[in-house]
């Protein structure tokens, strides 16, 4: 059975492309060593959606009608999501692993991972209470996401308490940040909120320290993972703050098994696991829920089936001894150099 992988491969995004790539091998070898799909071996197969709706929907086509995927697992930004939703609706199913704005999704398609408002609900709940933080700014990318995110922290602050001070909406492309700091500095915030991609968010991180701003007030960054701090460096990570449903540091028979056969995989020095790559290895043992539960590996009918709304509890029951599990906790981490370590586990 023909898995496509369709996620960044260059650009912004593409520093989480080998963690992925390595974590679906492993998930695709240990179903394959189980029995594969319904009795029949995966095979993936790779695609590069970049972060246009053009290079997307080309590159689905390609994976479909050239290399023969009969399922899409998409771990890449929500603006194309839609797009590709549309493109293969009732002809395979498609996967959408990473942390979103919550949004229904479209045809064929199921979400896996956690939600903004899931953990930031928590997040700025504890950044109030156990910092003191009353002032807020935000800043995030130009697309769906952060605005979503800008959206869901102006509510989520006027339920709990708290004021937004400011905000910047910044291009998705490596820019000067400098006036946004400037605005930032002058904005009495105690915290500054971010929702940038990849690339972006090292570079922001990095001039955020380099114009003294780390000493003077605290960094809440979501999909800051492990793979974004070792971008943004240990000199650039003081009082930088994230949350996630994983840390690759959380200790569990599940998440202590999987890293076992990670890196027994791939080595000491293999791509740093994180949510992101995590969702992939998750999404394959999801695809073949699916089709035990359904009893078929049929694309056409698997796509079909998730015509009709399907809750995440309802695909995550599938995960319940895998590192993240049927129900994503929320965790707070602290950066300490270039490692994440887990400083509060907290109910959403």
């Amino acid at each position: 059975m023909k898995v496509g992988l369709l996620h960044p491969r260059s650009g912004i995004m593409g520093m989480w492309a080998p963690a992925m790539d390595a974590a679906a091998t492993l998930g695709a070898a240990e179903l394959n060593a189980a029995g594969g799909i319904l009795g029949e071996e995966i095979e993936l197969v790779f695609g590069d959606c970049g972060f246009a709706v053009s290079q997307a929907v080309d590159a689905v086509d390609t994976l479909i009608e050239v290399d023969g995927a009969e399922v899409i697992i998409g771990g890449h930004t929500s603006n194309i999501r839609d797009a590709v939703s549309q493109r293969i609706s009732s002809k395979v199913p498609y996967i959408f692993t990473p942390q979103y704005e919550g949004l229904a999704c479209g045809p064929s398609t199921v979400a896996i991972g956690s939600t903004d408002q899931e953990l930031l609900g928590p997040a700025l709940h504890w950044l109030r209470h156990a910092k003191g933080a009353e002032r807020f700014f935000f800043v995030g990318n130009d697309y769906i996401w952060p605005r979503m995110a800008l959206s869901t922290t102006r509510r989520l602050l006027r339920r709990q308490g708290g004021e937004l001070v400011g905000q910047a909406i910044m291009p998705t492309r490596l820019a000067d940040n400098s006036e946004v700091l400037k605005k930032i500095a002058a904005s009495g915030a105690q915290v500054v909120i971010q929702a940038l991609v990849g690339l972006c968010s090292v570079e922001f991180n990095r001039a955020f320290a380099a114009a003294g701003l780390d000493q003077k007030m605290l960094r809440f960054g979501l999909i800051v993972d492990e793979t974004v701090i070792c971008g943004i460096g240990a000199d650039a990570s003081t009082n930088l703050f994230t949350a996630a449903s994983y840390f690759a540091v959380n200790q569990s028979r599940s998440n202590d098994h999987f890293l076992e056969l990670y890196h027994d995989a791939f080595g000491a020095f293999a791509p740093p696991v994180s949510a992101a790559s995590v969702s992939y290895y998750e999404a394959l043992h999801v695809l073949a829920g699916l089709a035990r539960d359904l009893g078929t590996r049929d694309s056409r009918a698997l796509a079909n089936h998730l015509h009709r709304p399907i809750s995440r509890p309802a695909v995550r029951h599938m995960l319940d001894n895998k590192p993240v599990g049927q129900i994503p906790p929320v965790y707070i981490g602290r950066a300490d150099g270039v490692r994440l370590e887990v400083v509060k586990a907290m109910t959403r």
